[in-house]
């Protein structure tokens, strides 16, 4: 009796965290694409841009800049949040997959402030659209080419560099 009961507890210690170390295997309930599409506000191609680094444990936080829309529209290249929390807390459900410069198949909702939020649950997966999502959203739209980054700072620097230069003509001629 106490060998039967040390046999279950062996294997549930043993085989229990191996089946749960994927969060979206643990909490997250498995839906078609159609379900997926449903619950997304976007779901967006592209490329991961930017990774926020924390010193504390935190949700993570991304700049992504969109390629192809399978559903939806974003303006630009947007923020991300990856988990519920908001870039908080860190959360079962908090998607882990994106690094700098990797492409993503991200579903979407609003965070608000032109912010958006993804999780593990979401069906947001690294690389391109799967074939499932192909043939339910079809090739989608290209993104049009994003605005350059605001160079007003600079154009103020470069002319003030150039009055300095024509203050400088000026006096020097004198």
């Amino acid at each position: 009796m106490h060998l039967a009961r040390a046999l279950v507890l062996a294997a549930t210690v043993l085989l229990v965290p191996a089946g749960a170390s994927s969060p979206a295997l643990a909490s997250c309930v498995q839906m078609t694409v159609s379900e997926r599409a449903a619950l997304a506000e976007v779901v967006v191609y592209g490329t991961v841009t930017e990774t926020r680094q924390t010193f504390a444990p935190a949700s993570g936080v991304i700049r992504f800049r969109p390629e192809r829309f399978l559903k939806g529209t974003l303006t630009g290249e947007v923020q991300v949040y990856l988990g519920p929390t908001k870039g908080g807390a860190i959360t079962s459900v908090d998607y882990e997959a994106a690094r700098r410069g990797e492409a993503q198949t991200l579903y979407l909702r609003s965070a608000g402030d032109g912010s958006w939020q993804t999780d593990a649950c979401s069906g947001s997966h690294a690389g391109e659209p799967n074939t499932e999502e192909t043939s339910f959203f079809g090739a989608g739209s290209a993104a049009p080419p994003s605005a350059p980054k605001d160079n007003t700072p600079l154009a103020f620097v470069t002319v003030a560099i150039a009055l300095m230069a024509l203050a400088g003509a000026v006096f020097a001629r004198r």
